[in-house]
C-alpha cells in the first residue's frame, strides 16, 4: 500500500532534512509510508480525516496536471477534463455552455493561462463554502 499525498510530503520533507537537500514529491516516488516522532523516531500511522481530504486534493490536481505541458499547472482543456471527471453533478446542473471558460478566468489570478495548485485550492473551497451554506440554508428549513 503506498503513501497518501500528505505523508509522502511529510516524508520527503523530512528525508530531506536529513540528506540536507529540499525535494519535492512526485507521482513515482513512494518512500515507505512513515511518521516522524519528535524524538527522532519513526512509526507507521494511518492520515487522519483532514490529512486524507488534503492528500485527495493534491492526488486529483496532479492526476491532471502536465499532461499537455506543465506537470505543476493545469492548462484548460486539463482543468475541463478534471472538472467534467471529478465535479459532474455539479457541472451537468449549471445551465452555461461557457462556464468552464469563466471559472477558468476567473482561478487564473496571475493571467498565465494556466491554473496553479494554489489557483485550484481557491475553486475547491469556494465550491465547499457554497455547499456548506446550501446545507445549512436546508436545515433550517427542515426545522
Amino acid at each position: 500500500m503506498g503513501l497518501s499525498p500528505v505523508e509522502l510530503i511529510i516524508s520527503t520533507k523530512v528525508e530531506a532534512e536529513l540528506r540536507g537537500a529540499a525535494t519535492f514529491p512526485n507521482k513515482q516516488a513512494a518512500p515507505p509510508r512513515l511518521s516522524a516522532h519528535s524524538d527522532g523516531t519513526f512509526s507507521r500511522r494511518m492520515p487522519s480525516q483532514l490529512e486524507g481530504a488534503m492528500g485527495a486534493l493534491i492526488t486529483v490536481f496532479y492526476n491532471y496536471s502536465g499532461n499537455d505541458g506543465d506537470k505543476h499547472k493545469l492548462n484548460k482543456g486539463e482543468l475541463k477534463e478534471l472538472l467534467h471527471s471529478e465535479l459532474t453533478d455539479f457541472l451537468t446542473s449549471q445551465k452555461d455552455p461557457m462556464l468552464v471558460e469563466k471559472i477558468m478566468n476567473d482561478l487564473d489570478s496571475n493571467k498565465d493561462n494556466e491554473v496553479d495548485f494554489n489557483e485550484f485550492v481557491v475553486l475547491v473551497a469556494a465550491l465547499t463554502v457554497a455547499c456548506n451554506d446550501f446545507f445549512q440554508e436546508q436545515n433550517k428549513h427542515a426545522k
